[in-house]
């Protein structure tokens, strides 16, 4: 039989249930991991929650270093034990950690591949899959977790996403003196071909999410490279989406949770959405039978506007310079998941970091809204100044994402 009990205020609750005859919940299984390329720690944290216990965060970016050893002096939960390495992943002494890591995980920059950058791929000096492979090789984990933009799978970059892949695979195959990306890319090609590796190799995958399809409200797709070490039996498989477009379209014009959730009045729907609907009557949309979609408002909507001096969440100051909407750059609308948060190369992406209120008002959004956004919890703080938490959040991978892929990962290890 399965039941709850519901434990006396301030009571552990494993100390309740063996006092009242319950089986103790037993502990998750913990993983050992090293986290690189941390940033502010957004995937660090979901694959904390999954379970993973991370030995070494390497990150070189002082802003984000602060942030995290603030959270980490302040004691919060995810991040009190973490021995917060600055340093390049290049220069950073990976001897201290003791064989037989169960995960490798972290975000190598994104700026070569990403659409607002210079497009240089692997010509980009900030290009770390090469020190990415080696970590891999170094540390033998039985398993990794890599994330970037998902335009390293468009065709402009598909190559060298598939050589990446290759060199993941077989992390001990390594580039010969004088041999060129191409005739590496073949020689492990032809090697994979084959099918009769040895020595390390990992059963690699790639897969792209959008955030919002499995909870996080915004719509922010990232591409993820999972590897399992070829000693582990298990396959690793995508988790399921959970959430959809289609199911929020139905809570607002069909159900009408959506509104009478935010005490909102149900506004007329507009003749695209009543294309939509009519459609809907006639075949229900694949997903609409998920959980809906969560929107700007779900997430921030019990914030209220930002005061100068905010004494119930932190980082909820106003924004410190006015927002201005222009042509591809309009903001995210409330009842909608948000638009991807963004860093910017030279500080805070403007015309995206901010709220369409729908009558010509705009505003950037605090530094607790975009952290609401990517999933941080409150109780994380950004000790710099607004611009700077910005462009942290903006390089993040949102926490509820990376716990959901951690979740899966954890099951295929176990």
């Amino acid at each position: 039989m399965n039941f709850r009990v519901r434990k006396p205020s301030g009571m552990p609750l494993f100390d309740y249930a063996f006092a009242n005859g319950a089986a103790p919940t037993p502990e998750p299984k913990r993983f050992r991991s090293v986290e690189l390329f941390a940033g502010a720690g957004g995937l660090g944290m979901g694959l904390a929650r999954a379970g993973f216990d991370h030995e070494i965060v390497v990150e070189r970016d002082s802003d984000a270093c602060a942030t995290l050893r603030h959270n980490k002096s302040r004691g919060h939960n995810l991040v009190r034990e973490w021995n917060v390495v600055e340093a390049d992943v290049r220069n950073a002494d990976l001897s201290a950690v003791a064989p037989g890591i169960d995960l490798l995980s972290g975000g190598p920059p994104c700026q070569p591949f990403s659409i607002g950058g210079r497009h240089a791929g692997s010509f980009d000096s900030r290009d770390m899959w090469p020190w990415t492979v080696e970590a891999t090789r170094k540390l033998q984990p039985r398993g990794f977790l890599f994330e970037n933009v998902r335009n390293l799978a468009s065709p402009t970059f598909k190559p060298y996403l598939d050589y990446v892949l290759l060199q993941l695979s077989y992390p001990e195959l390594l580039i010969a003196s004088g041999e060129t990306i191409e005739s590496h890319a073949d020689r492990l090609g032809r090697y994979h071909i084959e099918g009769k590796p040895s020595g390390l190799w990992y059963r690699t995958k790639s897969y792209v999410a959008n955030a919002a399809d499995h909870g996080v409200a915004q719509n922010r797709h990232r591409i993820f490279i999972v590897g399992v070490r070829s000693d582990n039996t298990t396959d690793w498989t995508a988790p399921a989406e959970t959430h959809s477009v289609a199911a929020l379209e139905h809570s607002k014009w069909i159900s009408g949770a959506y509104f009478d959730r935010h005490s909102l009045a149900r506004p007329e729907p507009d003749e695209a959405t009543n294309k939509r609907l009519r459609m809907h009557n006639q075949k229900p949309p694949e997903g609409f039978n998920l959980k809906p979609h969560r929107t700007l408002r779900d997430a921030i909507g019990d914030l209220g506007e930002p005061d100068a001096v905010n004494t119930r969440f932190r980082n909820h100051e106003p924004p410190p310079r006015e927002a201005r909407a222009y042509h591809g750059h309009t903001g995210s609308p409330l009842d909608l998941p948000a638009k991807a948060i963004r860093a910017g190369d030279h500080g805070v992406s403007g015309g995206e970091n901010m709220i369409d209120f729908g009558n010509g008002a705009y505003r950037h959004f605090t530094a607790r809204e975009a952290a609401r956004l990517q999933d941080f919890d409150d109780e994380f703080e950004f000790p710099s100044v607004w611009s700077a938490a910005l462009k942290q959040l903006g390089n993040a991978v949102p926490v509820g994402l990376s716990y959901t892929i951690g979740l899966s990962i954890a099951q295929t290890l176990n």
